[in-house]
């Protein structure tokens, strides 16, 4: 375990969100008052063209938007896809997160299941996937961008043009007071998984969780829960795996299968972390870790642990 004042000096350098290192209309809290459809077809998948003006490897995207009307386990995706003659062409890494109706409208988002390098003046498209009814993350009167959409997996098509709200990181998101540590391994997929929050972690927020992208779909994935440590290799692990946190207590949760329409979505883990109303625990940093198990992986362990994440009680 740390030590309370290291403690206090992460806590201090990791209130703060983590910049966006690429963000378009996303300066203000402005939105149309559009809400997609929803389709008895299935969900729904609507790009946006950008191009960064500066290398990047981006990590993690967000986009501005609320679901209010739907209750139950629904998800949206956010996905990197390259750009195929004025049109999405393959996609580069993406990440799902869940649709909590009580949320207002807000910046919301999820980390990739890789990084993605862009490169300076090259067009990409952020792809949107989401199950209905969800206000539409663009600006009124904002920059406008290219824009396409699909029907389940057909082609792309063409539409008018928007004014996205969107924020892309070069490191994993987090809300104030929760921060990435430690390193995520590659699967035999060549992705990893990725946990994160969209949530401040506030005392008496006993629905609080975190949240676990790009585990293989339908997998045993345990959730460690403690505290930082220093990253060391587990033997038996594939190369590269790190445990970043303490073991003090363990959770067997399994990754989704379905759609954003749920019950469950492909890959995706919710990680309860009931936050009690203690104000003995007030600025007490925490941190778990997501382990899921990898069928692909020839390593005696086929296991292939996330990044730590560690949050800090307000």
């Amino acid at each position: 375990m740390r030590t309370f004042f290291s403690c206090l000096l992460l806590c201090a350098a990791a209130a703060a969100q983590i910049p966006p290192c690429f963000g378009l209309n996303h300066t203000s809290a402005n939105v149309v008052t559009a809400v997609t459809t929803f389709s008895s077809s299935g969900q729904n998948t609507l790009a946006w063209q950008i191009t960064p003006s500066v290398p990047l490897n981006v990590q993690a995207a967000q986009v501005f938007t609320r679901n209010d009307s739907l209750s139950g386990n629904y998800f949206m995706i956010l996905e990197l896809w390259s750009d195929a003659g004025g049109l999405p062409g393959a996609r580069l890494g993406g990440g799902t997160w869940r649709l909590v109706n009580s949320r207002p409208y807000a910046w919301q988002g999820a980390a990739l299941d890789q990084i993605v390098p862009l490169a300076a003046n090259v067009p990409v498209w952020l792809v949107w996937i989401e199950p209905g009814f969800s206000t539409l993350p663009q600006e009124p009167g904002g920059v406008t961008t290219p824009r396409a959409y699909r029907t389940a997996s057909g082609p792309w098509t063409a539409t008018t043009t928007g004014a996205p709200k969107l924020r892309l990181y070069c490191g994993i998101v987090g809300e104030w007071y929760s921060w990435e540590h430690g390193p995520s391994c590659a699967q035999s997929t060549g992705q990893s998984a990725a946990l994160y929050a969209n949530e401040v972690p506030t005392l008496g927020n006993t629905n609080y969780f975190l949240e676990a992208t790009a585990n293989p779909s339908g997998a045993p994935v345990f959730a460690v829960y403690g505290f930082p440590i220093s990253p060391v290799p587990v033997s038996g692990f594939p190369a590269g795996c790190m445990q970043n946190v303490s073991i003090v207590a363990v959770s067997l949760l399994f990754a989704g299968t379905g759609t954003t329409r749920g019950p469950t979505c492909a890959g995706y883990v919710s990680v309860p972390l009931p936050i009690p109303a203690n104000p003995s625990l007030l600025l007490t940093t925490l941190a778990a870790q997501a382990v899921p198990f990898d069928a692909g992986s020839a390593a005696p362990l086929p296991f292939t642990p996330s990044n730590g994440y560690c949050i800090t009680l307000h």
